[in-house]
C-alpha cells in the first residue's frame, strides 16, 4: 500500500429500524376564535371582547357574529376583483351608517338579520310573552336613533351609536342595559292606560334585573383593558336609569323621608363611575371614552384651592367658608368649587356633560350632610338641580323638578333670610312659588360682589340683583310643576 496505513473496515449488516409513533396530544380546537387569530393561524383563547393575544400585541380584536341559517360568510361576488364585506364589516357599516349599507341593499338586510340573531342568542330571551312590545332589534335601533342624543354630547354620541353597540354584541349586561334604557323611554311616551304599558314595564324590569346582576358579577372579576369599556358603558346607562323618575312627586323626596339614605340612592349610585375610573387608571388612555372623559372634566374640577377666592360669595356664606377653609375641614368646599364654574356655562346639550360630572365627583362627607338635611347641603344640591333643568331631557326633568321643589318646600319656612334668598333661583327653575318672600339687605360691597360675579350668566345676575328683566329667556325652565317633560 506504498507505506500508507489503511484503516481496517468491517461492513455491518443493514438493519431496518421501525419508526416509533407518538400519538398527538389531545387538545381543544378554537372554532370560535377572533378574526385576527384566524388570520395569523394561531390558537385563540376566545376571551371577549378582546382575546389575550390581541390584547398583548395591541391588535384590533373582532369576532364574527353567529349568523342565521342561510347567511354564510361572503367573500366575493363572482366578479373579478370585486370583494363583498364580511358579516363583521357589514355590521360595522350598518351601525355607523356608512352609505354602502342603505336600507334597500342586500347587505343591509343581512346585517339586520345578523345583529338580530346575535342579540337573541346573547340575551336568550323569548319575545313571545312580550308580543305587543318592539323586538330587541327595534329597541336597539330606537336607542341608536333617539336615545343617544339625549344622554351624551356630540363627541360621545358617535361612540355610543357605533362602538358601544358593537361592544354590547359581546357583553350581555351591556346589551341588557341598552335595551332597558330604550324601553324606559318608549314606556314614557305611552299613557298608563295603554294596554302595552304594563308589558313594557315588565320587560324593562326584566332587562334591568339581568343587567345589574351580570354587571355586579363582572365587577367581581379582574378589570382590565379588555372589559373596562363595557363596564364604563353599562355604568353610564345605569346612572341614567337611577336618575330617571316616572312621576312628579316632591313629597317622595329624601327631605321628607324617615330614611333619607335609601331615598338618595338615585344620587349615590352616580359615584360608581368615579370608583371604576380609579380601578382602571393605568389603562384609561386606551378607553374609547377617554376623549369624552376629558371633555366633560375640563379645568372646572381641578380647583382645590383653599379659601373663598373664586367662589360664589353668598353660597360661600351659607356654607361657612372663610379664608382658612379647605376640602379637608369643610364638607361644602369641594361641591362649591365644582359648582361655581358651572354657573358661568351657557346651558345647552353641549355643556350638559360638564354639569352631570358634578354628581359623579361628590365625596362621602358631603353625602353625610345631605342625609342630615343640613340647609347648606340642600341649597347646593338645589342649585345644581336647577342647572340640570336648563336642558330639556326626558330622563332628567321629572327627577330634577321634583327634588328641587321638595327642597324649596322643606326650607321655605326657615327664618334665615339668606336661605330664602338663595332659594329663589332653584324655585324659579322648577316652577315652584315660594310662600315667603323677604327683602334681604346684603352688603354687596363688603364682599366685592360685582367683581366676584363677572362671567356669570344673566339669569344668576338678575336673581342676585333682585330683579327679573323681561328680556331674559327663562323658557328653558318649566314654568309650572305640572308641565310634562318633552320626549
Amino acid at each position: 500500500m506504498n507505506g500508507q496505513n489503511i484503516p481496517f473496515r468491517i461492513k455491518l449488516p443493514q438493519t431496518t429500524t421501525q419508526r416509533v409513533y407518538h400519538p398527538r396530544r389531545p387538545h381543544r380546537k378554537s372554532r370560535e376564535g377572533c378574526a385576527k387569530c384566524k388570520q395569523r393561524r394561531v390558537k385563540c383563547d376566545e376571551s371577549r371582547p378582546r382575546c389575550q393575544k390581541c390584547e398583548k400585541l395591541n391588535l384590533e380584536c373582532t369576532y364574527e357574529v353567529i349568523l342565521p341559517p342561510g347567511c354564510g360568510k361572503l367573500t366575493t361576488t363572482g366578479k373579478k376583483n370585486e370583494q363583498v364585506p364580511t358579516q363583521e364589516r357589514l355590521i360595522v357599516q350598518f351601525l355607523e351608517r356608512i352609505p354602502d349599507v342603505g336600507p334597500d341593499t342586500t347587505a343591509h338586510t343581512m346585517a339586520v338579520k345578523a345583529i338580530a340573531t346575535q342579540i337573541d342568542h346573547l340575551l336568550q330571551l323569548k319575545q313571545g310573552k312580550f308580543g305587543e312590545c318592539l323586538s330587541n332589534m327595534d329597541t336597539l335601533r330606537h336607542f341608536q336613533d333617539t336615545i343617544t342624543p339625549t344622554i351624551i354630547s356630540k363627541s360621545g354620541k358617535e361612540v355610543m351609536r357605533g362602538k358601544m353597540i358593537r361592544l354590547a354584541l359581546q357583553s350581555p349586561y351591556l346589551m341588557h342595559s341598552i335595551i332597558a334604557v330604550s324601553i324606559a323611554h318608549l314606556r314614557q311616551t305611552l299613557p298608563s292606560s295603554d294596554p302595552s304599558f304594563s308589558k313594557y314595564t315588565l320587560l324593562e324590569t326584566h332587562h334591568w334585573q339581568n343587567a345589574i346582576h351580570q354587571y355586579s358579577a363582572e365587577l367581581q372579576s379582574p378589570i382590565s383593558p379588555s372589559n373596562m369599556d363595557a363596564l364604563f358603558s353599562a355604568c353610564l346607562l345605569m346612572t341614567v336609569n337611577s336618575f330617571a323618575m316616572d312621576t312628579y312627586n316632591p313629597r317622595a323626596s329624601f327631605v321628607f323621608s324617615a330614611n333619607p339614605a335609601t331615598s338618595l340612592n338615585w344620587l349615590f349610585v352616580q359615584s360608581g363611575l368615579r370608583h371604576l375610573l380609579g380601578r382602571t387608571a393605568p389603562w384609561l388612555r386606551k378607553s374609547m371614552w377617554w376623549e369624552m372623559f376629558m371633555d366633560s372634566r375640563g379645568d372646572s374640577f381641578d380647583d382645590m384651592r383653599a379659601g373663598r377666592e373664586g367662589l360664589h360669595p353668598h353660597l360661600a356664606d351659607i356654607c361657612g367658608i372663610n379664608e382658612f377653609s379647605t376640602t379637608e375641614n369643610n364638607p361644602y368646599m369641594w361641591p362649591l368649587r365644582m359648582l361655581t364654574p358651572l354657573l358661568k356655562l351657557e346651558l345647552s346639550v353641549k355643556t350638559f356633560p360638564k354639569i352631570t360630572t358634578f354628581m359623579g365627583r361628590l365625596l362621602p362627607d358631603y353625602y353625610e350632610t345631605l342625609i342630615r338635611k343640613e340647609p347648606a347641603a340642600l341649597i347646593l344640591l338645589a342649585w345644581w338641580l336647577a342647572l340640570m333643568l336648563g336642558v330639556d331631557l326626558w330622563w332628567v326633568n321629572v327627577r330634577a323638578r321634583s327634588e328641587c321643589a321638595a327642597i324649596c318646600m322643606y326650607l321655605e319656612d326657615t327664618a334665615d333670610p339668606l336661605v330664602l334668598r338663595l332659594l329663589e333661583f332653584p324655585a324659579q327653575a322648577c316652577g315652584y312659588l315660594l310662600q315667603r318672600n323677604v327683602e334681604v339687605d346684603l352688603d354687596l360691597g363688603s364682599v366685592g360682589w360685582e367683581s366676584s360675579l363677572s362671567g356669570f350668566s344673566p339669569e344668576f345676575l338678575a336673581l342676585e340683583e333682585g330683579w327679573l328683566d323681561s328680556s331674559l329667556d327663562f323658557d328653558a325652565f318649566p314654568t309650572t310643576a305640572e308641565n310634562p317633560p318633552v320626549v
